[in-house]
């Protein structure tokens, strides 16, 4: 059967956002939730908090709009709760005449606006799409130098995966702490972001922050480059040079491929870490370390520290906490949305007229393996925004990428196996114009089936 899904992506400007409703009146909750649905507004509605706790655990939620008299509690409780485990997913409260006086003290401890019942729906419309809209705005500055700035924790900012907002969680509750973090994770995955957040998000902010690339380094220059050197410490050493160390004062450095620092730095790495302290290379001077410090590897460590490659006294100095960031293909939900900020990024760079990424497109991104991961998403937007002279990026613009790497890429057989499911899903959906049961059929399983791999793979109708 020949596709007859549209070349145009849905235009709905929220599509990639969901709103949780927590409205315990039956009646009102299916009203609202209709006009929502009707203003092609994604939404969640659930009668009470304890639904609203799960629905925020799973992720995915950008707003909450809840009454604060609930039936297993009050709006306040769940407000508290998502002030702590939530941070950064704004609330907006509904609330009879007689609370207006708890609702005014929410908004004074940063919930972001209350209505009054009754409240005419248009007026609550109008500020959930205003709230969108400016997130929308923040997201685009994903990959500006201003990033940080915009950066709301558990907002979506580096993916609306549930593993992606709980790992933003994580960063704001790191903002208070000096702790050491080790970033775990393939390469492309995002190590270095994470760490600039983790910066940007703490008291060290105005700060520096200086990024070492430890494979970059020459063993014969790692030592100068970390710890600085003193005039005459060396031949060459023709004046004194301040070490990333000593830069980073006052801020965060971050030591990206640690596992490859030999073991004499080892030794010298572990030494800072315990005692707080170093010295330049030939230098008497013992300088006091007043920064964090962040390292990441997409090596198993584990593994180093058996082959007596890492040491694991070092490794338990800098897995204070532990952040793994999964790969690309294990958050598909990730894949269409990181793309669409890229395509918009790219867009505002060039200023040429590409309107978006064609359905096709889409699935054809959602089925792709990312051996490279969002760095590899990010290099096949970049140039099919150059390369496209349509209004719409299509397959021909991503077949004129160099994909060898992806294709002749060694995989696991259950990767294998998911990938071909996800494409034979997508196959299925675009043939039956995205007809949930229609698709099923012709997959020869359930429609709760179809809907559970869905969801697993991050395919969206």
């Amino acid at each position: 059967m020949q596709s007859k899904i549209e070349h145009i992506p849905d235009s709905n400007a929220f599509s990639d956002y969901c709103v949780l409703l927590v409205e315990d009146d039956e009646i009102m909750r299916l009203s609202l939730e209709d006009r929502l649905n009707l203003e092609q507004i994604p939404v969640r509605a659930v009668s009470n908090t304890a639904h609203a706790r799960q629905a925020l655990e799973e992720g995915d939620i950008d707003l909450v709009v809840t009454d604060i008299r609930l039936s297993d509690g009050t709006g306040i409780d769940l407000f508290s709760d998502i002030t702590l485990h939530f941070p950064g997913v704004p609330v907006i409260l509904m609330t009879a005449y007689g609370d207006v006086s708890d609702a005014v003290t929410l908004v004074k401890a940063g919930a972001l606006d209350y209505l009054t019942k009754p409240f005419d729906i248009n007026d609550l419309i109008d500020k959930i799409e205003h709230h969108l809209s400016c997130r929308a705005d923040r997201r685009l500055t994903l990959n500006h130098s201003d990033a940080e700035d915009s950066f709301k924790p558990g907002s979506g900012f580096l993916g609306k995966s549930s593993a992606m907002r709980k790992i933003e969680r994580l960063v704001a509750r790191l903002g208070e702490s000096d702790s050491s973090v080790l970033l775990t994770g393939e390469s492309g995955v995002g190590k270095e972001v994470v760490a600039t957040l983790i910066h940007h998000n703490s008291l060290r902010s105005h700060g520096p922050m200086i990024k070492v690339n430890c494979a970059a380094l020459s063993s014969s220059l790692i030592e100068s480059e970390l710890f600085g050197h003193e005039k005459g410490a060396f031949t060459g050493a023709s004046q004194q040079r301040i070490g990333r160390f000593e830069q980073a004062q006052g801020g965060t450095i971050f030591l990206d491929e640690i596992a490859e620092v030999s073991p004499d730095i080892q030794i010298k790495l572990l030494r800072i870490l315990q005692e707080r302290e170093f010295e330049r290379v030939g230098g008497t001077e013992t300088i006091t370390l007043d920064a964090r410090v962040i390292a990441a590897t997409q090596v198993a460590l584990a593994e180093s520290i058996k082959r007596n490659e890492f040491r694991s006294d070092l490794y338990w100095r800098l897995n204070v906490i532990h952040i793994e960031i999964p790969p690309l293909r294990e958050r598909r939900e990730d894949i269409v949305y990181l793309a669409r900020l890229f395509v918009s990024e790219f867009v505002n760079k060039s200023g040429n007229k590409i309107k978006g990424l064609s359905k096709e497109v889409e699935l054809q991104l959602q089925s792709m393996p990312f051996p490279g991961n969002v760095r590899e998403l990010k290099n096949i937007i970049e140039r099919a925004v150059t390369l496209c002279d349509a209004p719409w990026i299509g397959t021909n613009d991503l077949h004129t990428l160099d994909n060898e790497s992806s294709n002749n890429s060694t995989t696991t057989l259950r990767q294998s196996i998911d990938e071909a499911e996800c494409k034979a899903i997508n196959r299925a959906l675009a043939e039956n114009e995205s007809k949930i049961s229609q698709a099923a059929d012709a997959l020869g399983i359930s429609r709760k089936n179809l809907w559970e791999k869905m969801k697993r793979h991050g395919i969206e109708r």
